[in-house]
Protein backbone atom coordinates (compact mmCIF):
# COMPACT_ATOMS: atom_id res chain seq x y z
CA UNK A 1 0.00 0.00 0.00
CA UNK A 2 2.96 2.14 1.02
CA UNK A 3 4.11 1.64 -2.60
CA UNK A 4 1.22 2.94 -4.15
CA UNK A 5 0.95 5.44 -2.07
CA UNK A 6 3.80 6.80 -3.20
CA UNK A 7 3.66 5.68 -6.68
CA UNK A 8 0.58 8.40 -6.60
CA UNK A 9 2.74 10.87 -5.14
CA UNK A 10 5.40 10.48 -7.71
CA UNK A 11 3.02 10.73 -10.41
CA UNK A 12 1.65 14.09 -9.59
CA UNK A 13 4.42 15.79 -9.45
CA UNK A 14 5.88 14.35 -12.54
CA UNK A 15 2.39 16.01 -14.70
CA UNK A 16 3.17 19.29 -12.67
CA UNK A 17 1.62 19.51 -9.17
CA UNK A 18 1.97 22.86 -7.73
CA UNK A 19 4.38 23.30 -5.20
CA UNK A 20 3.60 24.06 -1.09
CA UNK A 21 5.94 25.83 1.62
CA UNK A 22 7.45 23.22 3.59
CA UNK A 23 10.78 22.58 5.45
CA UNK A 24 14.27 22.50 3.48
CA UNK A 25 15.95 19.91 2.04
CA UNK A 26 19.94 20.59 2.66
CA UNK A 27 22.36 19.00 4.13
CA UNK A 28 24.72 15.89 4.61
CA UNK A 29 23.02 13.02 5.66
CA UNK A 30 24.56 9.43 6.40
CA UNK A 31 22.65 5.73 5.58
CA UNK A 32 21.74 3.69 8.68
CA UNK A 33 20.24 -0.02 8.78
CA UNK A 34 20.63 -1.14 5.55
CA UNK A 35 21.55 2.06 3.85
CA UNK A 36 24.76 1.45 5.95
CA UNK A 37 27.91 3.34 4.53
CA UNK A 38 26.17 5.35 2.38
CA UNK A 39 25.88 9.31 1.87
CA UNK A 40 23.94 11.82 0.53
CA UNK A 41 24.43 15.34 0.10
CA UNK A 42 21.38 17.84 -0.69
CA UNK A 43 21.24 20.82 -1.54
CA UNK A 44 17.51 23.07 -2.31
CA UNK A 45 16.98 26.63 -3.89
CA UNK A 46 13.49 27.77 -4.84
CA UNK A 47 11.42 24.71 -5.58
CA UNK A 48 14.64 22.72 -6.96
CA UNK A 49 16.37 19.92 -5.07
CA UNK A 50 19.66 18.45 -6.43
CA UNK A 51 22.58 17.18 -4.79
CA UNK A 52 24.62 13.97 -4.92
CA UNK A 53 24.01 10.07 -3.72
CA UNK A 54 26.88 7.65 -2.76
CA UNK A 55 26.10 4.07 -2.67
CA UNK A 56 29.40 3.23 -1.85
CA UNK A 57 30.10 0.90 -4.95
CA UNK A 58 31.57 3.25 -7.52
CA UNK A 59 30.92 7.07 -8.55
CA UNK A 60 28.16 8.81 -7.30
CA UNK A 61 24.80 9.69 -8.53
CA UNK A 62 23.37 12.91 -9.23
CA UNK A 63 20.60 14.08 -7.92
CA UNK A 64 17.67 16.17 -10.08
CA UNK A 65 14.59 16.80 -8.36
CA UNK A 66 11.62 19.28 -7.59
CA UNK A 67 9.88 19.60 -4.83
CA UNK A 68 6.06 18.91 -4.34
CA UNK A 69 4.57 19.60 -0.73
CA UNK A 70 6.63 17.96 1.65
CA UNK A 71 8.45 15.68 -0.87
CA UNK A 72 11.21 15.44 -3.50
CA UNK A 73 11.03 13.31 -6.58
CA UNK A 74 13.15 13.46 -10.00
CA UNK A 75 16.06 11.76 -11.34
CA UNK A 76 18.99 10.15 -9.68
CA UNK A 77 22.34 9.87 -12.67
CA UNK A 78 25.53 8.55 -13.18
CA UNK A 79 27.24 6.83 -16.23
CA UNK A 80 25.37 4.15 -17.38
CA UNK A 81 22.43 4.09 -15.01
CA UNK A 82 19.33 6.48 -14.24
CA UNK A 83 16.48 6.26 -12.02
CA UNK A 84 13.84 7.65 -10.38
CA UNK A 85 14.14 8.81 -6.67
CA UNK A 86 11.34 9.98 -3.84
CA UNK A 87 12.22 11.75 -1.37
CA UNK A 88 10.75 12.55 2.00
CA UNK A 89 11.42 13.99 5.64
CA UNK A 90 12.31 12.59 8.66
CA UNK A 91 12.27 13.90 12.41
CA UNK A 92 16.56 12.85 12.13
CA UNK A 93 16.98 12.84 8.35
CA UNK A 94 15.11 11.87 5.36
CA UNK A 95 13.89 8.52 3.89
CA UNK A 96 14.79 7.89 0.05
CA UNK A 97 13.46 6.12 -2.27
CA UNK A 98 15.44 4.66 -5.20
CA UNK A 99 13.31 3.94 -8.19
CA UNK A 100 14.57 1.46 -10.92
CA UNK A 101 12.95 2.39 -15.00
CA UNK A 102 11.13 -0.24 -16.39
CA UNK A 103 12.07 -0.82 -20.11
CA UNK A 104 9.75 1.92 -21.40
CA UNK A 105 11.57 4.41 -18.86
CA UNK A 106 8.61 4.57 -16.64
CA UNK A 107 9.07 4.24 -12.48
CA UNK A 108 9.13 0.65 -11.57
CA UNK A 109 7.47 1.01 -8.31
CA UNK A 110 7.81 -2.67 -7.63
CA UNK A 111 11.61 -2.80 -7.64
CA UNK A 112 12.28 0.21 -5.51
CA UNK A 113 14.26 0.20 -2.83
CA UNK A 114 13.69 2.28 0.42
CA UNK A 115 17.04 3.59 2.39
CA UNK A 116 17.12 5.52 5.81
CA UNK A 117 19.57 8.70 6.59
CA UNK A 118 20.01 10.59 9.06
CA UNK A 119 21.74 13.78 9.55
CA UNK A 120 25.43 13.95 9.76
CA UNK A 121 26.52 13.86 13.24
CA UNK A 122 23.05 13.18 14.91
CA UNK A 123 22.96 10.59 18.25
CA UNK A 124 19.99 7.93 17.51
CA UNK A 125 17.76 7.40 20.40
CA UNK A 126 17.13 3.86 21.47
CA UNK A 127 14.04 2.85 19.56
CA UNK A 128 10.76 1.37 20.82
CA UNK A 129 10.35 -1.01 18.17
CA UNK A 130 7.77 -3.77 19.23
CA UNK A 131 4.24 -3.67 19.81
CA UNK A 132 2.94 -5.22 23.04
CA UNK A 133 1.76 -8.62 22.97
CA UNK A 134 -1.15 -10.76 24.39
CA UNK A 135 0.53 -11.33 28.02
CA UNK A 136 0.68 -14.81 30.08
CA UNK A 137 -3.11 -16.35 30.31
CA UNK A 138 -4.68 -14.98 27.27
CA UNK A 139 -5.00 -17.04 24.31
CA UNK A 140 -3.98 -16.42 20.92
CA UNK A 141 -6.15 -17.48 18.13
CA UNK A 142 -4.20 -18.74 15.32
CA UNK A 143 -4.98 -15.69 12.54
CA UNK A 144 -4.62 -13.08 15.30
CA UNK A 145 -0.86 -14.91 15.61
CA UNK A 146 -0.35 -14.70 11.62
CA UNK A 147 -1.83 -11.23 11.03
CA UNK A 148 0.77 -9.52 14.03
CA UNK A 149 3.54 -11.64 14.90
CA UNK A 150 5.68 -9.80 13.77
CA UNK A 151 5.17 -6.84 15.73
CA UNK A 152 5.79 -9.00 18.55
CA UNK A 153 9.36 -9.13 20.72
CA UNK A 154 10.99 -12.33 19.40
CA UNK A 155 10.55 -13.25 22.79
CA UNK A 156 6.84 -12.76 23.46
CA UNK A 157 6.57 -14.29 19.46
CA UNK A 158 7.86 -17.71 20.49
CA UNK A 159 6.17 -17.91 23.61
CA UNK A 160 2.63 -17.37 21.95
CA UNK A 161 3.94 -19.91 19.32
CA UNK A 162 4.18 -22.52 21.79
CA UNK A 163 1.10 -21.42 23.58
CA UNK A 164 -0.89 -22.27 20.27
CA UNK A 165 -3.22 -25.29 19.69
CA UNK A 166 -1.16 -28.13 18.55
CA UNK A 167 -3.28 -28.65 15.31
CA UNK A 168 -2.34 -24.75 14.48
CA UNK A 169 1.63 -25.14 15.23
CA UNK A 170 1.52 -28.21 12.94
CA UNK A 171 -0.09 -26.54 10.38
CA UNK A 172 2.30 -23.08 10.35
CA UNK A 173 4.99 -26.17 10.33
CA UNK A 174 2.96 -27.80 6.87
CA UNK A 175 4.53 -24.45 4.90
CA UNK A 176 8.41 -24.52 4.53
CA UNK A 177 9.09 -20.74 4.38
CA UNK A 178 6.81 -19.73 7.03
CA UNK A 179 8.12 -22.47 9.65
CA UNK A 180 11.88 -21.01 8.28
CA UNK A 181 10.68 -17.47 9.55
CA UNK A 182 9.18 -18.46 12.67
CA UNK A 183 12.17 -20.60 13.46
CA UNK A 184 14.27 -17.36 12.33
CA UNK A 185 12.53 -15.67 15.12
CA UNK A 186 12.71 -18.32 17.71
CA UNK A 187 16.50 -18.72 16.76
CA UNK A 188 17.27 -14.94 17.80
CA UNK A 189 16.25 -15.49 21.01
CA UNK A 190 18.42 -17.87 21.87
CA UNK A 191 16.70 -20.87 22.86
CA UNK A 192 15.79 -22.54 25.12
CA UNK A 193 14.61 -20.08 27.69
CA UNK A 194 12.16 -19.00 29.58
CA UNK A 195 10.02 -18.32 26.54
CA UNK A 196 10.94 -21.77 24.34
CA UNK A 197 12.05 -24.54 26.78
CA UNK A 198 14.71 -26.91 25.18
CA UNK A 199 11.85 -29.62 24.41
CA UNK A 200 10.05 -27.07 22.35
CA UNK A 201 13.06 -26.40 20.49
CA UNK A 202 14.22 -30.23 20.09
CA UNK A 203 10.92 -30.66 18.36
CA UNK A 204 10.96 -27.42 16.01
CA UNK A 205 14.55 -28.77 14.94
CA UNK A 206 14.06 -32.37 14.72
CA UNK A 207 12.30 -32.15 11.38
CA UNK A 208 14.50 -29.28 10.49
CA UNK A 209 18.16 -31.22 11.05
CA UNK A 210 20.01 -28.33 11.76
CA UNK A 211 20.64 -25.63 14.82
CA UNK A 212 20.26 -22.10 15.41
CA UNK A 213 23.45 -21.09 15.18
CA UNK A 214 24.09 -22.09 11.83
CA UNK A 215 20.64 -21.31 10.62
CA UNK A 216 21.06 -17.51 11.95
CA UNK A 217 24.98 -17.77 9.87
CA UNK A 218 22.46 -18.97 6.60
CA UNK A 219 19.91 -16.14 7.27
CA UNK A 220 23.04 -13.81 7.20
CA UNK A 221 24.52 -14.90 4.16
CA UNK A 222 21.02 -13.98 2.31
CA UNK A 223 20.86 -10.84 4.18
CA UNK A 224 24.45 -9.83 2.59
CA UNK A 225 23.24 -11.03 -0.51
CA UNK A 226 20.13 -9.14 -0.68
CA UNK A 227 17.94 -11.16 -1.03
CA UNK A 228 15.93 -11.24 2.40
CA UNK A 229 13.06 -9.85 0.54
CA UNK A 230 12.60 -12.58 -1.93
CA UNK A 231 12.28 -15.44 0.97
CA UNK A 232 9.67 -13.10 3.29
CA UNK A 233 7.51 -12.83 -0.19
CA UNK A 234 6.99 -16.57 -0.35
CA UNK A 235 6.95 -16.44 3.45
CA UNK A 236 3.85 -13.69 2.77
CA UNK A 237 2.09 -15.73 0.32
CA UNK A 238 1.87 -19.35 2.62
CA UNK A 239 1.12 -17.24 5.68
CA UNK A 240 -1.88 -16.13 3.68
CA UNK A 241 -2.54 -19.72 2.54
CA UNK A 242 -2.55 -20.66 6.39
CA UNK A 243 -4.98 -17.84 7.61
CA UNK A 244 -7.78 -18.72 4.39
CA UNK A 245 -6.84 -22.31 5.26
CA UNK A 246 -8.23 -22.15 9.22
CA UNK A 247 -11.18 -19.48 7.38
CA UNK A 248 -12.31 -22.21 5.40
CA UNK A 249 -12.15 -24.67 8.16
CA UNK A 250 -14.56 -22.88 10.65
CA UNK A 251 -16.96 -22.53 7.45
CA UNK A 252 -16.00 -19.13 7.03
CA UNK A 253 -15.08 -18.41 3.13
CA UNK A 254 -16.95 -19.77 0.25
CA UNK A 255 -16.57 -23.45 -1.02
CA UNK A 256 -15.04 -21.98 -4.44
CA UNK A 257 -12.15 -20.01 -2.51
CA UNK A 258 -11.45 -22.76 -0.35
CA UNK A 259 -11.07 -24.88 -3.03
CA UNK A 260 -8.59 -22.51 -4.56
CA UNK A 261 -6.93 -22.64 -1.44
CA UNK A 262 -6.47 -26.38 -1.22
CA UNK A 263 -5.34 -26.41 -4.74
CA UNK A 264 -1.81 -23.87 -4.27
CA UNK A 265 -1.50 -25.48 -0.22
CA UNK A 266 -1.11 -29.36 -1.74
CA UNK A 267 1.80 -28.88 -4.30
CA UNK A 268 3.72 -26.12 -1.94
CA UNK A 269 3.79 -29.16 1.09
CA UNK A 270 4.61 -31.90 -1.28
CA UNK A 271 7.57 -29.61 -2.57
CA UNK A 272 8.07 -28.60 2.12
CA UNK A 273 11.71 -27.82 2.06
CA UNK A 274 14.38 -27.74 5.43
CA UNK A 275 15.24 -24.04 6.71
CA UNK A 276 18.47 -24.46 6.00
CA UNK A 277 18.24 -25.70 1.99
CA UNK A 278 15.56 -22.40 1.45
CA UNK A 279 18.01 -19.77 2.32
CA UNK A 280 21.80 -21.77 0.67
CA UNK A 281 19.21 -21.96 -2.64
CA UNK A 282 18.59 -18.51 -2.55
CA UNK A 283 22.41 -17.58 -2.69
CA UNK A 284 23.16 -20.23 -4.99
CA UNK A 285 25.43 -22.47 -2.38
CA UNK A 286 23.90 -25.92 -3.62
CA UNK A 287 20.59 -26.88 -5.06
CA UNK A 288 17.46 -27.35 -2.68
CA UNK A 289 16.81 -30.95 -1.00
CA UNK A 290 13.12 -32.00 -0.47
CA UNK A 291 12.78 -33.55 2.95
CA UNK A 292 12.09 -37.02 2.99
CA UNK A 293 8.55 -37.74 4.51
CA UNK A 294 7.29 -34.65 3.30
CA UNK A 295 3.41 -34.16 4.42
CA UNK A 296 0.79 -35.34 2.28
CA UNK A 297 -1.54 -32.35 1.27
CA UNK A 298 -4.90 -31.63 2.92
CA UNK A 299 -8.09 -30.18 1.94
CA UNK A 300 -8.86 -27.05 3.84
CA UNK A 301 -12.42 -27.30 3.72
CA UNK A 302 -12.41 -30.26 5.66
CA UNK A 303 -13.85 -29.43 8.90
CA UNK A 304 -11.97 -31.13 11.02
CA UNK A 305 -8.55 -31.30 13.28
CA UNK A 306 -5.43 -30.26 10.72
CA UNK A 307 -3.20 -33.16 10.27
CA UNK A 308 0.17 -33.28 11.82
CA UNK A 309 3.42 -32.53 9.55
CA UNK A 310 5.63 -36.08 9.55
CA UNK A 311 8.62 -36.65 10.60
CA UNK A 312 26.72 -15.92 15.37
CA UNK A 313 25.97 -13.96 18.12
CA UNK A 314 22.07 -12.24 17.02
CA UNK A 315 20.65 -9.65 18.85
CA UNK A 316 16.74 -8.25 18.15
CA UNK A 317 17.27 -4.48 17.48
CA UNK A 318 14.89 -2.61 15.18
CA UNK A 319 12.02 -4.21 13.06
CA UNK A 320 11.78 -3.31 9.29
CA UNK A 321 8.45 -1.80 8.56
CA UNK A 322 6.76 -4.66 6.65
CA UNK A 323 8.02 -6.46 3.69
CA UNK A 324 5.17 -7.76 5.41
CA UNK A 325 3.56 -3.57 6.07
CA UNK A 326 1.25 -4.60 2.72
CA UNK A 327 -1.68 -6.36 2.98
CA UNK A 328 -0.63 -10.08 1.93
CA UNK A 329 0.14 -11.67 -0.13
CA UNK A 330 1.18 -8.67 -1.69
CA UNK A 331 4.75 -7.86 0.00
CA UNK A 332 6.26 -4.73 -0.53
CA UNK A 333 9.57 -6.32 -3.14
CA UNK A 334 12.63 -4.41 -2.31
CA UNK A 335 14.09 -3.28 1.05
CA UNK A 336 11.07 -1.68 3.04
CA UNK A 337 12.68 -0.02 6.26
CA UNK A 338 12.02 2.14 8.57
CA UNK A 339 14.94 4.46 10.02
CA UNK A 340 17.09 2.72 11.81
CA UNK A 341 16.01 -0.78 10.68
CA UNK A 342 17.72 -3.74 8.38
CA UNK A 343 16.47 -7.33 8.31
CA UNK A 344 19.76 -8.92 9.90
CA UNK A 345 19.27 -12.53 11.23
CA UNK A 346 18.15 -10.09 14.88
CA UNK A 347 16.39 -7.86 12.87
CA UNK A 348 12.90 -8.98 12.09
CA UNK A 349 10.49 -7.47 9.33
CA UNK A 350 6.73 -5.73 10.85
CA UNK A 351 3.36 -7.53 9.93
CA UNK A 352 0.87 -6.24 7.72
CA UNK A 353 -2.22 -4.76 9.32
CA UNK A 354 -4.74 -7.17 10.96
CA UNK A 355 -7.42 -8.00 9.03
CA UNK A 356 -11.03 -10.06 9.60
Amino acid sequence: MLKIVRWCILTVSLIGASPAIAAGFAGQFEGIGTAGGMTLTLQESEDRVVGRFHSGRGEAFSLNGRRTGDAAQGSVERSGQSFFFHLEERPLGVQFLLIPKTPEQEPDIAGATDYSFVQKGLQLPKPSVYRSAPPRGIDVDIIQFVDAFRDWDPADMARIYVALESRYRELIQLFDHAAAEVLWRVCTTRPPNGAFAAGDLDQMLERQRTDCGAYLSSITAVRDAGLLNEFLRKSNFQLELIRETVKCDRGLSPETKCADVSAMSGPLMLRWRRADDIMRELVGDEPLEVAQGAPAPISPTTRSSVPPASDGVVSVEEEVRASGSSTLPRARPGRQNTAGSEPTSGDLPRARPTRN
